[in-house]
């Protein structure tokens, strides 16, 4: 009986965390900021830290979950131009910084296995944004903005699919893993006993 009620308490208190968490991980969408160096599209913001979080807390799934509720929120109020591009877009690089971090952390069980995790998310969204926006994101917004993707890179100073991918992308995803794996590190060595069970030292 006692197993069932904390049970219930804890499912209870996922339903109110996680869309918590999307709130906040909206609001730091705001405070978007250019990157020195990299084309004028790819902006860096903290709003992967409170899924991550969620996803310490609760699981990989549950940091994905929030992504995708942070990103609806974004498409309903922030959203100009009424395309999802930009919110699959990020939807995607939330999700392969965050699973690997969290998977390796409960495998770890600890710093070390955080910090390769972070290490590992960091490559692996860097690995994937290329592949995505070479493959899809940098086509279908050629295609849905009816301009010819020769006229869509010269807006971003390339000359190439792959030559924006590998000399802006691809630094710009490496920087960004970086920048979000210094901020959290720190954080869940401070709240890491809060995060349950599973995040431990």
């Amino acid at each position: 009986m006692k197993e069932t009620a904390m049970h219930s308490s804890r499912s209870t208190q996922r339903l109110v965390t996680i869309p918590m968490l999307a709130a906040v991980a909206f609001i730091l969408q705001y405070l978007e900021f250019p990157v020195p160096l990299m084309p004028s599209f790819l902006k860096l913001d903290f709003s992967t830290l409170p899924a991550l979080i969620g996803g310490l807390m609760y699981g990989p799934v549950a940091g994905i979950i929030v992504e995708v509720l942070k990103n609806a929120l974004h498409m309903l109020f922030k959203n100009t131009d009424g395309l999802l591009i930009g919110e699959l877009a990020n939807v995607v690089a939330g999700a392969s910084f965050i699973f690997p971090a969290v998977f390796m952390q409960r495998l770890g069980q600890g710093k070390k296995g955080f910090m390769t995790g972070l290490a590992l998310g960091t490559l692996l969204m860097s690995v994937v944004m290329a592949l995505a926006n070479a493959f899809f994101l940098l086509p279908a917004y050629a295609a849905l903005y009816q301009m010819p993707m020769d006229q869509l890179l010269s807006t971003f100073g390339a000359n190439s699919v792959w030559g924006l991918v590998l000399y802006g992308i691809v630094p710009f995803n490496i920087f960004k893993g970086a920048v979000l794996s210094l901020v959290a590190y720190p954080v869940y060595v401070k709240l890491g006993s809060r995060m349950g069970p599973r995040a431990t030292n």
